[in-house]
């Protein structure tokens, strides 16, 4: 997607396991200004498949994902819909990769950029807590990610 000046942003925050690809969502949050949005993926065979040993890591577990989560296209459309045409913020580039994997294991085209805070030229004014839902982490990104400013120095 090519990055238009004055593109409209969003936030991302994923929750994701390794697999034999690379890394994986599990959970997904996702916000822009005034609106956001979560989803789970449900564990699928050959594509999301979880590790009962990452279930501690994840903080969610695998009865939960099966029992709440949905089908790995219909987040990929959900996402689309919400996000679509917006450039979208995470904290890591780990995340970028799981976002990218999930879409190119569904075989459907993502409609909005990604990049990593770094990439965007913001900061992260405190740190986050580990045990925070992706979907508050992505509603705060817009409270604690601010424009970078660099320092002149006399």
């Amino acid at each position: 997607m090519k990055s238009i000046p004055g593109m409209l942003e969003g936030a991302m925050a994923v929750r994701f396991y390794q697999s034999v690809n690379g890394p994986f969502p599990i959970e997904i949050g996702a916000a822009v200004p005034g609106s956001s949005m979560s989803a789970i993926i449900k564990p699928t065979a050959g594509l999301a498949m979880l590790d009962p040993m990452s279930e501690e890591d994840l903080g969610l577990s695998l009865l939960e994902a099966e029992a709440t989560g949905l089908v790995p296209e219909k987040v990929c459309d959900q996402l689309n819909a919400f996000l679509s045409g917006r450039r979208v913020n995470c904290t890591s580039s780990a995340e970028v990769e799981a976002i990218s994997h999930l879409f190119q294991a569904c075989a459907v085209e993502r409609e909005f950029g990604l990049v990593t805070l770094d990439a965007a030229s913001l900061s992260l004014a405190k740190a986050l807590p580990a045990d925070q839902y992706p979907e508050t982490i992505a509603r705060d990104l817009f409270i604690l990610a601010k424009p970078f400013e660099p320092r002149r120095i006399r």
